[in-house]
């Protein structure tokens, strides 16, 4: 299998990593992963809090008893109150600290989806570069030797020494486009380790080809999944907010005073007079069927999405092996011309356009190549493979 060195100063007994690898590796020890998965206990600690019970109140105090005759007496009052959540409140609470960790849950499933396919496609983009600068060194391989023949041409006298230079020319231009290639491949290379988190240099296979998942259902999308978790906690909501009063107090209290002692128990119940809670209510609502409705639109839009890469996908392929075929003939139709030119049966012009072509054929084949890998990691994402 071909290995690549990716820098300079990476030493060569390190083994290369194949995206399966590199992509585990990333997994593990990514720190935006980690920050993510925090989410989960930061939702259940919020689920704790939704759900929790409000302290009660005691009251304390001193009185002094002047009475009208004689002397000045002490007394003393306490009080306790504590808050209780009505019938079903407590439910409706518990079903919502459940919804809101659910919401975390798919959240953290969707960074992850979207994780892995943003690292699959900087993967790719680095493999295009990486496949750029084989094809420049090729390139420039063709010009050097095309280069020489002129320059023997030149001095056995059968071409002018412009047609010579023209050659040196073009054997330098295409070593300047190698060193463009070469330092794209580079940033896209430091891009790619960035986003993983990797914290060292590795070698990294190109020669990884994604391939395409077998089913199509669209109900695992990450996407969806988030989004109907996000209305189900709406509709949590709207369940708890129909409860007009939550909470009433119950207290006790003991009071002494000179002449007597006086025991209270009682309620103390709220009047959903001004505050319905209507306004909450209605806006939980609001938002619950909006998300609904974009539910619906996401469905359309990613069932769409299938149809289009799939049909791609299928043009793509063909394209692919015509051009894979054209460039085999193309390659082999420079070595006849460089043939031709040796002995002056060829223009200078005609073999460079051959090589152009050829070169150009080559890049649009690593083109079909790169947007075929695109499409596949696209159409995985959406089906969620990229999922928990």
């Amino acid at each position: 299998m071909k290995r690549l060195l990716l820098v300079p100063f990476i030493v060569w007994n390190l083994q290369a990593q194949n995206f399966n690898t590199f992509l585990q590796n990333a997994l593990q020890t990514s720190p935006y992963l980690k920050a993510n998965a925090l989410e989960i206990e930061r939702a259940k600690s919020q689920a704790s809090l939704i759900q929790r019970y409000k302290n009660p109140t005691l009251s304390l105090e001193a009185s002094e008893f002047s009475p009208d005759v004689g002397n000045n007496k002490a007394g003393y009052r306490g009080a306790f109150t504590q808050p209780i959540r009505l019938w079903g409140i407590g439910d409706d609470r518990e079903k919502l600290g459940e919804a809101t960790q659910n919401l975390a849950k798919s959240l953290v499933t969707l960074q992850r989806a979207e994780f892995v396919k943003t690292l699959a496609l900087l993967y790719i983009k680095y493999v295009r570069q990486d496949a750029y600068v084989e094809l420049a060194q090729e390139e420039l391989y063709i010009a050097k030797n095309i280069a020489k023949i002129s320059k023997e041409r030149y001095e056995a006298g059968t071409i002018a020494r412009v047609k010579y230079l023209q050659a040196k020319v073009d054997a330098l231009s295409a070593k300047n486009r190698l060193d463009a290639k070469k330092a794209d491949k580079f940033s896209s290379y430091y891009t790619l380790l960035a986003f993983a988190g990797q914290k060292e240099e590795v070698m990294l296979e190109s020669d990884y080809r994604f391939v395409l998942a077998k089913k199509s259902n669209l109900e695992n999308s990450a996407q969806l999944n988030f989004m109907r978790s996000s209305q189900k906690r709406l509709e949590k909501e709207v369940a708890l907010n129909s409860n007009k009063i939550e909470w009433m107090n119950v207290y006790a209290e003991y009071e002494k005073e000179p002449d007597q002692s006086i025991a209270r128990v009682g309620i103390n119940i709220p009047l959903a007079i001004f505050n319905t809670k209507k306004e909450e209510k209605h806006i939980a609502q609001l938002q619950a069927k909006q998300s609904k409705y974009r539910i619906q639109n996401q469905k359309t839009v990613l069932s769409y999405k299938l149809t289009q890469l799939t049909k791609e996908l299928q043009i793509l392929a063909e394209v692919l092996h015509s051009t894979q075929a054209l460039y085999l003939s193309q390659k082999e139709l420079l070595l006849m011309y460089e043939d031709g030119y040796k002995i002056a049966n060829i223009k200078l012009i005609e073999l460079q356009s051959i090589k152009n072509q050829m070169i150009q054929t080559k890049e649009k084949e690593i083109n079909l190549q790169n947007k075929i890998d695109s499409d596949i990691v696209l159409y995985n994402y959406a089906i969620g493979e990229y999922n928990e």
